[in-house]
């Protein structure tokens, strides 16, 4: 029944408002100025007119689709950016993944440790040379870089494969990055190696300062002189 009721209201108040406008001399002159134009600018005034009206009705959806096309890059930005933040919040709490760098000399008494494991006899382990300065593309100048070759002597395949493995698995940042292998002298199933081992590391960031400049925990109070140092009055 209210639905019955709202529509009869709205069929008095159409009828009244189109009775209003009929009455105007406004609406009258313009009906007068149509009807005596041609059926052609006639055809032309109607076409003109709904067209008016189509864009009128379709700015509405056409706006809510432009606001919404803002609001979806908008939404693209922030989730852009607080990926960025997560990333970069993740990276700062992940620890490096390279260790401290492991000098020269260590690096060879690793080396060494490892040739005599494998029981190689004291002629077979050559020279141990540092390689200066090792430059590799892709590795950042920060990365500290020491280099070591080294020369044995008369193995066979077995032994070079098991030595390479070990060296490159000696622990992280330290690579089997290169190994030259020629025919031993006089020998047919024996070869002379030179092993390639590089170590990458990070420096340590030193500390701000030592304990004993760091300011005293808060809470803490000053201990008060005992009485055997407070002066006795004269």
């Amino acid at each position: 029944m209210a639905f019955e009721n709202l529509r009869d209201q709205l069929k008095e108040q159409w009828a009244d408002l189109s009775a209003k406008v009929q009455e105007s001399a406004a609406f009258n002159s313009a009906r007068e100025k149509f009807e005596s134009q041609t059926p052609s600018v006639q055809r032309a005034i109607v076409a003109s007119a709904a067209g008016l009206v189509a864009i009128f009705l379709l700015s509405f959806p056409y706006g809510y689709l432009s606001s919404s096309s803002d609001y979806m890059s908008q939404f693209e930005e922030n989730r852009a950016l607080i990926q960025g933040l997560l990333r970069a919040s993740r990276s700062f709490k992940t620890p490096s993944p390279l260790p401290p760098p492991i000098e020269g000399e260590n690096l060879k008494g690793r080396i060494s440790a490892l040739l005599t494991q494998n029981r190689l006899m004291p002629e077979q382990i050559g020279e141990m040379q540092m390689i200066p300065h090792p430059e590799f593309k892709g590795i950042p100048a920060t990365v500290v870089r020491n280099g070591v070759a080294v020369q044995v002597k008369k193995l066979n395949l077995t032994q070079i494969i098991a030595i390479g493995n070990q060296v490159q698995n000696m622990g992280p940042g330290t690579k089997l990055m290169g190994m030259d292998i020629v025919q031993s002298a006089g020998q047919t199933h024996y070869f002379d190696v030179i092993l390639k081992v590089v170590n990458f590391g990070l420096p340590q960031i030193a500390d701000s300062g030592s304990d004993e400049e760091r300011p005293a925990a808060k809470g803490k109070r000053p201990s008060r002189p005992s009485k055997s140092d407070e002066e006795v009055p004269e």
